[in-house]
């Protein structure tokens, strides 16, 4: 009883602040409206699209992009007017086929495929679709050229059988593909997982002034003086903050999902990812209040920590523009297997069992900070 009235405690005295409730509440429900409207996948992408004529394999692959419906189509005379139109915002992306295309890859030589983008969230959805394109064009190449010299077949005879089987296969990989297609992604969906993480995170590190606050008034000490263990206030302080994190994170998820009809997939699944989310920005919060000696100190570093890790974690840019080396370094920050959790959930329609290994790391990471900070907070009790 006594853990739930210290955790009822920090709940009064963060509410009786109505700052706070502006941060917590309001805040990030303008900035889910403000991205989603901005960013949002509503605004159909355009793409300058260059491909040299006369070359069946470099028209193939240009088809195949510009069939997509995610984004549409626009002439380009050649790659320096493509580029000046994506300075211009005129195009989102710009993507250029070279010359010699067709020869190069039959003569098993790479080919590199130019693609341009401005790193403001207009070409994301580009990128995704064209090296799926690129991937699906791959496989005809490679099966023709394994023809011709298994066979000595020639060329065009491979390339053609090459591509009646890859038809006949892509028929039921659409079929596929259809079914799952009802879980693609609203305009402010990952938009709002994204702000969701960064609040969450950001909300958990802040409270951790009170925690200090507490310390530096001596109610900790005084509560330590009753007949009240370490581990019951390690445990009241600690749930207080979990209770505080974890309301922010439902409130985001509700109110995004009646004001702008956000998919946030299995709703199971969902909850369990907020849940070991707010462990592990409780953990850290804890940590950050048993370390720092003022609020000062402590107010400016979670500000700080919680952008950074933010942004690093794919919470401010999408980590799909992430290089390979940043997106490795990102998977150190809890925030990058959130938002790949909340990918899967909300783009390919996953559930619990898809999103096991995100859901591990981040109830380990929580485990783990919270360890920490109650044996840090323990030594900083009874000192």
């Amino acid at each position: 009883m006594k853990t739930l009235a210290i955790a009822a405690n920090s709940l009064r005295r963060l509410f009786r602040d109505r700052a706070n409730l502006f941060f917590i509440f309001v805040l990030p429900i303008v900035l889910i409206l403000v991205l989603g409207l901005v960013f949002g996948t509503a605004f159909t992408s355009r793409v300058a699209l260059i491909a040299p004529d006369n070359d069946d394999l470099a028209l193939d692959i240009a088809d195949r992009i510009s069939s997509s419906t995610v984004f549409d189509t626009v002439e380009a005379d050649d790659v320096e007017t493509a580029r000046a139109q994506l300075r211009r915002n005129d195009v989102d992306a710009v993507i250029v086929i070279p010359d010699g295309y067709r020869d190069s890859l039959l003569d098993g030589e790479a080919v590199e495929i130019a693609y341009y983008a401005t790193p403001t969230g207009g070409g994301f959805d580009v990128r995704s679709v064209a090296e799926a394109a690129i991937a699906e064009q791959a496989a005809v190449i490679r099966a023709a050229r394994f023809a011709t010299v298994e066979t000595d077949a020639d060329a065009a005879t491979a390339l053609e059988t090459a591509r009646l089987v890859q038809g006949a296969i892509a028929t039921v990989g659409t079929e596929l593909e259809g079914e799952a297609s009802s879980a693609s992604g609203g305009q402010f969906d990952l938009g709002a997982a994204q702000q969701l993480l960064l609040f969450m995170f950001l909300t958990a590190l802040t409270s951790s002034t009170a925690l200090i606050q507490s310390r530096r008034l001596g109610v900790s000490h005084r509560m330590l003086s009753t007949p009240t263990s370490p581990g019951t206030i390690i445990g009241g302080e600690t749930l207080g903050r979990f209770l505080v994190v974890m309301l922010q994170g439902v409130f985001i998820v509700l109110a995004a999902g009646l004001l702008f009809n956000v998919e946030w997939g299995d709703p199971v699944a969902a909850i369990l990812v907020v849940t070991a989310f707010a462990l592990t920005g409780t953990g850290a919060g804890m940590l950050l209040g048993s370390t720092f000696s003022n609020e000062q100190q402590a107010g400016g570093f979670a500000i700080f920590g919680a952008l950074m890790l933010a942004a690093l974690g794919g919470s401010m840019v999408p980590l799909e523009i992430f290089p390979d080396t940043m997106v490795t370094i990102a998977h150190f920050t809890p925030h990058a297997w959130g938002n790949d959790a909340f990918a899967t959930l909300i783009r390919h329609g996953g559930g619990v069992a898809d999103i096991g290994t995100e859901l591990a790391v981040l109830t380990a990471y929580g485990v783990a900070l919270v360890a920490l900070s109650s044996s840090v907070f323990r030594r900083t009790l009874t000192r």
